[in-house]
This record gives structure tokens, C-alpha cells and sequence, in this order.
């Protein structure tokens, strides 16, 4: 469960809102799930939020939500990592939910400031072991509740595969394979998934599941989304020939009757990459990561073109017009789409999902997104551990990609509201997930 860490008394902590020294005194604590600001006015509800998180309130702060730290010196900004010899005066937490936090030390004990504040930098910013993460001991300490109204299709047994390929009228020309049980083929891939019907065994066997067409979704008129992990390209010439020769095949199999054409779509040259997106976010975060009223005022005069420059407006229109025409190809041209990607968990995810948004009103419904987002995310293995950075191991792996998901879908909401059974609020809570460690499901790499 949740342990207290450390925890300093007489912390002021200012209000966001205005540029003026306004705020309230309090506690401020670190446990190992999150750090709180307990104000010591908290009695006043007046300004009652009109949506609640029930996990994480106002004032809380998950540890993994954590962005950056800054301390303040002699009103110097200074980014804190790792050991500290001089404490800040004043602390200022950036999260990745956008939101910034301005606290004053200037009236705790000394001995409290030192505690807190190396507290909350070692245990939201040095990496970690999985085994540490909060969700951990919360799992062991938790009552364990299986809601039996759940709708959300989890993909994990045979018979959910078997049932979603019925719903979209695939199961003529598709099936479900049980070849990864044990993760025979690969810890990377589901222990379950779809493969044309023409696909054997053993070519799902020879290349750890490269190189195969993995099913997503059919459309009504059979046209059918695939996906596909391509083989590296730094290859001596004797093996690339050799699965050149072996993809060959397969394409062969998969374009002769009663397949439909195939067009075949390398993301990696038709999408930025994972770290032009990443380059873009950061610069896009930067818009709202601000902490005092100068730079407020400083930033709005000029907020379009800002917001322009950082390219991630950019990003989602061609996310967007790529989905647009994997959709007409599947549904005009009447033709089968093959994404293909290096690990196909990225970039895959986020058109398959936005194809299938766009053209099943099923993926529409809370529980069909829900159901989609377990399908092509979760047990399709998209590596959420590494691209959060949960663990603070690699920021070469981090990328937001499945908020660029969510931020496409956003678009769609706000253009077409009567289409879809949720609100941007739900989105909301659909991001917020993602840094909150006691769902397990935005916490790891794969099934696996």
C-alpha cells in the first residue's frame, strides 16, 4: 500500500492563477505513490471542481507524473537531479499532465527542506526497478475486484479473437493462431493474434513473427488493416536476400484470390519519426509549462505563431490525413492495407486505431474504444513502460504516441460530437491514466 516517505510543515504554496504572491500554507508529503500539498485551509470546498478525479486530487501529484524539478536560488532557476548540496528556497514541480506547482521553503525547518526536497527528487527522478513502481505494492495490498459489468474486451483468451473477427466479418479469410502460446515465437507479441488464412505455422516460427501480416480490423465490403514488423535494414546480404525472398512469399499468398489488392504503407517513410514527435511535444509542453506571470504575457501576445512553430499541430494533420487515406483505400479502392513499421507498436497503433475510429461505430462507444485501445495497444504490445519513461531509464525511448492518439481522436470529437459516446473529459481521464500507477495497464512493454 501507500507509505509515507517525508513531509515538511509551514510550505506556502502559491496560486497558479495570478502573477501575485497569493497562496495558502500547508503540508507538503511524499510517499511512494504520489507527493500532496495538504493546505492547511482545506475545509473551504467553495471552489469545487466541476469534474473530480477520485484517485488523484488537486493538490496531488503521482510520482510518475513528475516531469522536472527546479529549485530556486537567489531567484535563479536551477534544474535538480540526483544529490543535492545546497536546497532551494523555492521548489517548482512541471508534471506531464501540464499542470505546474510553485512551492515556498522559505519558512520550514531547514532539516524539513532538506527532506522533502531530496525526497521527492530521488523518488520521482532517479530510475528505478518495475518491481518498484507503486503498482506493485498497491496490487499486493488491493482488494482484488472483478467487475463482472465490465465490457471491455480484453483480447486475451482465443475465443476474443475469434468473436471480434465474427463482428467484422473476417473470419472467411482470417484466423486466430495459437502459435505464440508460451511465447514460443516471441515475448514482443500477444499470446493470441490474426493471421491471413494462408499463413503456416512455421512462417510465423522462422523470423520470431517478422515479416508476417498481423489482422486489425475488416472493413464491411472484406477489405481487411494489417500490419506488419519489418525486418531490420542492417543486414548482411545473404540474410536480407533471404527474407526478401521469404516476403516475397508472402505477399504472393496474400494478393491472389480471395484476398483483395494490397497496398502496402512503410510508416517509417510516410510519418515523422518517434523522435521528431518527441522533439515536437517538448517544444509544445514548453507553451504551458510556464510558471510565473512575465512569461505568461510574454508567451500570449505571440501564442498562434508559438504554437505553430512547435510542429505538433503539423504532426497530427498528417496523422490524421494518413488515417483518412487508409480508410478510403479500404473502403473506395476496396483494398487491403498492410502498415508496416520496424516493431509495428508505434506508429501502427496510432493508424489502426484512428482508421477503426473513423470507420466502426463500435470504436465510437465507450466500451468499443476501451476495447480497441487493449486490442491495439495493450495486448498488440505497444511499449508504454519505455515511451512514458516510467522506469527514468532511456529518454531516447520516450515519445508520446499513444497522446498523440489521444489528441487525434480529440480532433474527431470536437468535429463530429454526436458520433461518438464520449467527451473530451473522458479523454482526459484516458491521459491522466497513463502517469497514475494503479492501473496496470498503461505500466508495461508488452502481453509478456
Amino acid at each position: 500500500g501507500e507509505l509515507l516517505l517525508c513531509e515538511a510543515s509551514t510550505v506556502y504554496k502559491y496560486m497558479q492563477e495570478d502573477g501575485s504572491n497569493r497562496g495558502s500554507y500547508g503540508k507538503l508529503v511524499c510517499t511512494n505513490f504520489k507527493i500532496s500539498f495538504l493546505d492547511d485551509d482545506s475545509a473551504s470546498d467553495d471552489n469545487e471542481p466541476q469534474f473530480k478525479n477520485k484517485i488523484v486530487g488537486e493538490n496531488d501529484i503521482t510520482l510518475q507524473c513528475v516531469d522536472q524539478i527546479y529549485g530556486v536560488y537567489d531567484e535563479k532557476k536551477k534544474l535538480l537531479t540526483g544529490q543535492l548540496r545546497k536546497y532551494p528556497e523555492k521548489l517548482i514541480i512541471y508534471c506531464k499532465d501540464l499542470r505546474v506547482f510553485n512551492f515556498c521553503l522559505r519558512y520550514t525547518k531547514e532539516e524539513e527542506v532538506k527532506r522533502i526536497v531530496s525526497g521527492i527528487v530521488h523518488h520521482s527522478q532517479t530510475p528505478k526497478l518495475l518491481k518498484r513502481l507503486f503498482l506493485f505494492s498497491y496490487a499486493s495490498a488491493a482488494p482484488n475486484n472483478t467487475d463482472g459489468r465490465n465490457q471491455t474486451v480484453m483480447f486475451e483468451i482465443l475465443e476474443d479473437w475469434r468473436d471480434e473477427l465474427e463482428r467484422t466479418k473476417g473470419n472467411v479469410k482470417y484466423k486466430a493462431v495459437t502459435t505464440n502460446e508460451g511465447y514460443r515465437v516471441s515475448e514482443k507479441l500477444p499470446l493470441y493474434f490474426v493471421v491471413p488464412i494462408c499463413i503456416s505455422e512455421e512462417s510465423i516460427l522462422k523470423y520470431e513473427g517478422r515479416g508476417i501480416p498481423i489482422w486489425c480490423w475488416s472493413c464491411h465490403n472484406g477489405a481487411a488493416l494489417l500490419k506488419m514488423s519489418a525486418f531490420p535494414k542492417e543486414q548482411d546480404d545473404s540474410t536480407s536476400q533471404m527474407q526478401k525472398a521469404f516476403l516475397d512469399g508472402i505477399y504472393k499468398t496474400i494478393s491472389k484470390p480471395p484476398y483483395e489488392l494490397l497496398k502496402m504503407d512503410d510508416l517509417s517513410s510516410s510519418l515523422p519519426s518517434l523522435q521528431d514527435i518527441q522533439t515536437a511535444y517538448t517544444r509544445f509542453k514548453q507553451l504551458f509549462l510556464i510558471d510565473n506571470s512575465t512569461d505568461f504575457w510574454a508567451t500570449d501576445v505571440k501564442w498562434f505563431s508559438l504554437l505553430e512553430s512547435t510542429n505538433w499541430l503539423e504532426i497530427i494533420r498528417r496523422v490524421l490525413k494518413k488515417a483518412i487515406e487508409v480508410a478510403e483505400c479500404l473502403e473506395i479502392q476496396h483494398t487491403n492495407v498492410l502498415l508496416i513499421e520496424e516493431s509495428a507498436t508505434d506508429l501502427c497503433c496510432v493508424i489502426s486505431s484512428l482508421v477503426q475510429v473513423m470507420m466502426d461505430s463500435y470504436s465510437r462507444t465507450k466500451s468499443g474504444f476501451q476495447s480497441l485501445i487493449q486490442k491495439e495497444w495493450v495486448i498488440g504490445g505497444h511499449r508504454f513502460l519505455d515511451r512514458c519513461n516510467h522506469l527514468h531509464k532511456s529518454e531516447k525511448e520516450e515519445a508520446p504516441v499513444f497522446l498523440l492518439l489521444l489528441d487525434c481522436v480529440w480532433q474527431l470529437v470536437q468535429q463530429y460530437p454526436p458520433a461518438f459516446e464520449f467527451t473530451e473529459t473522458y479523454l482526459t481521464v484516458l491521459s491522466d491514466s497513463l502517469y497514475v500507477p494503479i492501473f496496470s495497464t498503461f505500466f508495461f512493454n508488452s502481453q509478456h
